[in-house]
């Protein structure tokens, strides 16, 4: 007989933790046909990392063996932030503290509180940096819906939000997937400056501010408009109405830091140096680029404004 854990249970002690939602989903293959397409069609640009491990994202039992449940969990980084009135923008994902190490920091401690009362729960925990298919994971765990610009939008909370799982060995109460919400609305996909958002709820990154400013090793095309962005971009999330409707996130950790103020303060008073960044970078999700990618990000922001 399986061993079995209510899903109401697993969000009780994760809200206490700070997450905002969570959902669990049956142990089924991915469907990994749409990631093929995209990676066919070149839309991946040089993120050649995500042609790999395509087994291991269609069958999550490749990771845990002993896989019945995925639960899904989403927490809320919205906020209003300054950085509009700046000449250069962060993307606000990055402007507090690191996600992946506090929200695997949350995972760690929610096992530690299920197996207070469920003693044989075994699990792996992900924050984005394995080969899992978070995006539909959280759909099938009911958390929302594939925006047109392939975000996950939340009814309640936007798409301004963060993934994360814990892959189990126990079943649970599996959710009903929320209908799409999107309707006939384009916000999102006329926001972008580059056209980067596809007709099939996909992104060209050949085209995406994000993935110039931060997946990009090379120069940034000329032709590509940064308006501003040198870390990341937020400009078709900042058009989705549900972001517009959606509740400003109560976990503290995700508001701007003092060293992430003082880095955007630093880069418009053209005072920025490499101690200001490392400073900033210490416990960011900046910490993916180098200084001089971001200098680089900065100079080509200027260039747009010229």
């Amino acid at each position: 007989m399986k061993r079995y854990i209510p899903i109401s249970f697993v969000r009780q002690k994760a809200k206490l933790l700070g997450f905002d939602d969570c959902g669990a989903a049956k142990v089924e293959p991915c469907d990994v046909l749409p990631l093929k397409e995209w990676l066919s069609e070149g839309l991946n640009a040089d993120m050649d990392y995500m042609s790999k491990y395509i087994d291991k994202r269609e069958n999550i039992t490749s990771l845990f063996q002993n896989a019945e449940t995925v639960f899904s969990f989403l927490i809320s980084y919205n906020q209003v932030t300054q950085t509009s009135s700046y000449p250069f923008r962060i993307a606000s994902y990055a402007l507090g503290e690191d996600y992946h190490k506090l929200l695997k920091a949350k995972l760690f401690r929610l096992l530690e509180l299920i197996r207070e009362q469920y003693p044989e729960f075994e699990a792996r925990v992900f924050v984005d940096t394995a080969p899992v298919l978070e995006k539909q994971w959280a759909v099938r765990a009911g958390l929302g819906w594939i925006g047109k610009n392939s975000t996950l939008v939340s009814k309640r909370f936007g798409s301004k939000v963060f993934l994360a799982e814990v892959v189990s060995n126990y079943v649970s109460d599996y959710s009903l997937q929320e209908s799409d919400h999107c309707g006939n609305c384009k916000r999102c996909v006329a926001s972008c400056p580059n056209g980067a958002i596809t007709n099939h709820r996909t992104i060209d990154c050949n085209k995406c501010i994000s993935y110039q400013t931060i997946e990009n090793k090379n120069d940034i095309p000329s032709h590509i408009k940064l308006n501003g962005w040198i870390y990341g971009c937020e400009e078709c999330i900042d058009a989705c109405i549900w972001n517009i409707k959606a509740p400003q996130c109560r976990n503290k950790e995700f508001e701007t830091s003092e060293p992430m103020a003082q880095l955007i303060e630093n880069i418009s008073s053209d005072s920025l140096n490499k101690a200001h960044f490392n400073k900033a970078r210490k416990h960011s999700a900046i910490e993916r680029i180098r200084f001089d990618k971001f200098l680089s990000n900065i100079d080509r922001a200027k260039c747009d404004k010229d």
